[in-house]
């Protein structure tokens, strides 16, 4: 099998076909097709790195308009290169408004430019192949359509803001970075639901020296730290209304004001925000800026929950157990244990699979991941992601229901554990997790748990 770049041409002409097939054979793997019906059939099956197309197909349904439209839609990856004899003002606009990557005149002198900008092309798919070999992983064809999206809209002109929706957990940070990645630009990444409102505006914007107490120097924002780059602002739907004011200018405008200062600076950084609350609800309710949400949404991505996404489920559960599992053991998952995987709704998403994986590579001494290891896994985790007080509370609450049941039981762990409805696995888990061993008889715990240790 040849290693060469898959190049496709598509013409009518075939002495072009066989001129082109001839001359380039030594550098790349020539496909060639005389109509486009051929040719969109061949990229169906095949993995083409560039495609070269005529505009011009004499007495045939389609032409090459038609399967530009065809590749950018369905195959954003593969770079298009023109190659027409039709000059007229109205064929190059039809053209050159379809994402190309080079526009080409036959002309006396079209070969030589055709064989650079296929070296050019090729080596940009080989660049772009090992910057995204750490991507968005997914086996989900909704998510999957969703990066096909992606790669259109990074492969258009425009700068415009994109907006990631989803729960907490699906991955919205980590798709930020895959397009970060794909576009080999630097990313910044702020995440409102960590900064304190009150320190909000100087983190974000910068601020002059003097500009409210404590202010002893100059300071970059991280907008501005973000120039020619990407900012990632996570969980956006926590601004206050004042950095939602000034969000919406600099995004417009394309221009910073620190705080303190009345120079505005410019800067190019394209917006990349994400949230996991309803902002169409809190536009209603006044809490978020229509004009703001306009202006984010002009490119939404949806990433869909883990639950709605069941081949998801054991894909990643597959890669984090290859990416935790200890040295020296190779885990697996057993058909009962991935059923039991399966069968949970994962609140949590993504973050709480990784969660529980870890929870059972760490915790157990047995290799298999069956069904009673994920369902105790699973009953070890808190109920949401998020820490409440709720939480606290129910902690505190089971801390002390375990400290009674084993002291009234004098230490013995299995009429503990019957009483708590539990295993004596988990049992002693709780225990360790919750640091307990202090609060318990030193020499009755010992004697009576020693054995799990």
């Amino acid at each position: 099998m040849s290693n060469k770049p898959k190049i496709l041409i598509c013409d009518d002409d075939p002495y072009i076909l066989q001129t082109l097939h001839l001359s380039l054979r030594n550098s790349f793997e020539i496909v060639t097709a005389n109509n486009v019906e051929k040719a969109k059939n061949l990229v169906t099956h095949t993995d083409f790195a560039a495609a070269v197309i005529d505009l011009n197909f004499e007495g045939q349904e389609f032409d090459g308009v038609h399967l530009l439209d065809f590749m950018n839609k369905n195959y954003p990856g593969t770079y298009l290169v023109v190659l027409s004899g039709d000059t007229t003002t109205r064929r190059i606009v039809e053209a050159t408004r379809r994402n190309l990557f080079e526009f080409i005149v036959k002309d006396d002198n079209y070969f030589e430019r055709l064989t650079s900008v296929l070296m050019k092309a090729t080596q940009l798919n080989q660049a772009r192949r090992e910057r995204t070999q750490i991507k968005y992983l997914t086996q989900s064809p909704a998510v999957k359509e969703m990066l096909r999206k992606v790669d259109i809209i990074l492969r258009s002109e425009t700068n415009s803001p994109i907006l990631i929706l989803g729960e907490t957990g699906t991955g919205k940070e980590f798709l930020a970075q895959h397009i970060a990645l794909n576009l080999n630009v630097k990313s910044v990444v702020a995440n409102m639901g960590t900064i304190a409102k009150e320190t909000a505006e100087s983190i974000l914007f910068g601020h002059e020296r003097g500009a409210f107490t404590g202010a002893f120097s100059n300071k970059t924002g991280l907008i501005e730290t973000a120039h020619n780059g990407i900012f990632f602002l996570d969980e956006i739907g926590e601004c206050s209304e004042a950095v939602q004011t000034k969000l919406l200018r600099v995004i417009q405008e394309k221009e910073i004001t620190p705080l303190g200062s009345n120079k505005t600076k410019k800067i190019s950084t394209r917006f990349i925000a994400a949230t996991h609350r309803n902002l169409d609800k809190m536009v209603q309710e006044g809490t978020f800026r229509l004009d703001l949400f306009q202006r984010l949404n002009t490119f939404t991505l949806r990433l869909p929950p883990l639950r709605e996404r069941p081949e998801d489920i054991i894909f990643y559960a597959n890669h984090f157990i290859d990416d935790l599992s200890r040295e020296g053991l190779r885990f697996f998952l057993t058909p009962d244990g991935e059923n039991e995987l399966l069968k949970h709704r994962w609140p949590g998403n993504i973050r709480e699979l990784r969660n529980v994986i870890e929870r059972i590579i760490v915790l157990s001494n047995r290799t298999s991941i069956d069904k009673a290891a994920v369902v105790e896994a699973i009953g070890l985790a808190p109920s949401t992601i998020s820490v409440t007080r709720a939480d606290i509370v129910q902690d505190n609450a089971r801390k002390d229901e375990l400290i009674k049941t084993i002291t009234r039981f004098n230490g013995n762990k299995r009429k503990a554990a019957e009483s708590l409805g539990i295993s004596e696995a988990t049992l002693y888990r709780w225990v360790k997790e919750f640091d307990l061993s202090k609060k318990l008889n030193a020499q009755t715990f010992k004697a009576n748990f020693e054995v799990l240790t």
